[in-house]
């Protein structure tokens, strides 16, 4: 099929999630460590008919969790953090692709339903509006790989596997982010 920006998918959403972090402060600046697992409740799913032969297509693309392992470290004015974060990041990705022929038979099908791990980068601010209470708005890039998968069904397999049809699905997050934290 090659490369098009015709298969890009967009989703909007909502995050539900817990973290858990932990900071050390030498004058005005803060480093830490912080952890989180999140609900991602964003899923797309496209389906149209090619022009070049009658094929339809459908795919849908869906991250439904994510956890992260972030360092972060930032600078505090009066009661306001500014910082970066940064880490691993490790979610739960379904995707799918498929090909279906003028006779609604299957020409190829890709899918991947597995546990990725990637990487995550970020920066935020965090303002503390009582001794235990802060609020927090946060941007992060979440990047958990591209994966080329084989194709896995046809009506004709040989034929999906001489022609080497292929599915190659690339799965980056960016995630606006906003909380409220309690502090012990």
């Amino acid at each position: 099929m090659g490369n098009s920006s015709l298969f890009d998918q967009r989703k909007t959403g909502a995050i539900g999630g817990g973290l858990l972090s932990y900071n050390w402060q030498q004058g005005s600046f803060i480093y830490g460590v912080e952890v989180d697992w999140n609900w991602i409740g964003a899923r797309t799913a496209r389906n149209f008919v090619v022009n070049f032969g009658n094929e339809s297509v459908s795919s849908s693309f869906d991250v439904d969790w994510l956890a992260t392992l972030r360092g972060r470290a930032g600078l505090a004015f009066d009661s306001t953090l500014v910082y970066v974060t940064g880490g691993v990041a490790f979610g739960h990705v379904k995707d799918s692709f498929e090909v279906k022929g003028a006779n609604s038979a299957d020409l190829a099908s890709f899918t991947q339903n597995k546990t990725k791990v990637g990487w995550t980068a970020g920066v935020g601010v965090e303002r503390m509006f009582s001794r235990h209470w802060t609020a927090r708005a946060e941007f992060r890039y979440v990047d958990l790989g591209t994966t080329t998968v084989a194709c896995s069904s046809a009506t004709n397999f040989n034929q999906c596997v001489s022609l080497a049809y292929r599915g190659e699905f690339s799965n980056t997050l960016k995630l606006g982010l906003v909380g409220l934290a309690y502090k012990f």
